[in-house]
């Protein structure tokens, strides 16, 4: 049976409010009003739970698109753009894809031929929600290409639904299926439906060894067989006497 990251979830909000439930295992879909407390709530978890020291929890956090923050204001790309390249290229610190290829360089053999297959395997969820836009990726090297009707495009040609999915998917992808805690914040902004349905499939084919816990507005995000995993805001919370 799979290890539970976080087994209790009870935190509070705005010193009004307190959050309390035995999450899923595997995948939690959190749903409410606007201004129920879905974002706090992810960002309680992080802050009360996940930066506890004692809990040691491998996790990552993705904001919405709408709350992510312009790593360099000299440069005219978005912050999307800016997020979506450094995770791409960045071979200082890590993680990137180009920092995680070049990892098996002096690896054994077997390492190689899993570090491989992983990325094939990336590529290929990637160019299966790409291929009804006429784009594919692919690796050359340590260059990313984006082909479009056999012409190059960079980052920056990609829509903000093309971006933000192959950001998410990215991230998730990075954590090299390690047990870890994954917080996503309304992660349907800018996405078309289909990729909506398939979203969850994808982010656990993944990662079949994290938590995950996802803030979102949209039925379409647990309609392909989520709907059992779903936590209503307003059957958790309480208000604090």
């Amino acid at each position: 049976m799979q290890q539970i990251k976080i087994p209790e979830v009870n935190v509070t909000l705005w010193d009004k409010y307190k959050v309390s439930f035995v999450p899923h295992h595997d995948v939690n879909i959190i749903v409410g009003l606007n201004g129920s407390g879905k974002t706090t709530l992810l960002s309680e978890i992080e802050k009360k739970i996940l930066k506890n020291t004692e809990n040691r929890l491998s996790y990552i956090y993705i904001p919405s698109v709408d709350n992510l923050i312009v790593r360099d204001k000299r440069k005219k790309a978005t912050a999307l753009s800016q997020d979506l390249d450094s995770y791409i290229y960045d071979m200082k610190t890590g993680p990137s894809l180009m920092y995680y290829r070049m990892s098996m360089l002096d690896a054994p053999v077997s390492v190689q031929s899993k570090v491989r297959e992983r990325i094939n395997f990336f590529c290929d969820i990637v160019n299966s929600l790409f291929k009804d836009t006429g784009k594919h990726i692919e690796i050359e090297g340590n260059k990313f290409i984006i082909d479009s009707n056999n012409s190059s495009l960079s980052i920056n040609n990609l829509s903000s639904g093309e971006k933000q999915l192959l950001l998410i998917l990215l991230r998730v992808f990075l954590l090299d299926e390690k047990e870890s805690v994954i917080l996503i914040d309304e992660p349907e902004n800018s996405l078309d439906i289909s990729w909506q349905y398939k979203l969850i499939d994808l982010l656990v084919s993944l990662n079949h060894n994290a938590q995950f816990f996802i803030t979102t507005h949209s039925p379409s995000i647990f309609g392909a067989g989520w709907g059992d995993k779903i936590i209503y805001m307003e059957d958790v919370t309480t208000n604090i006497k």
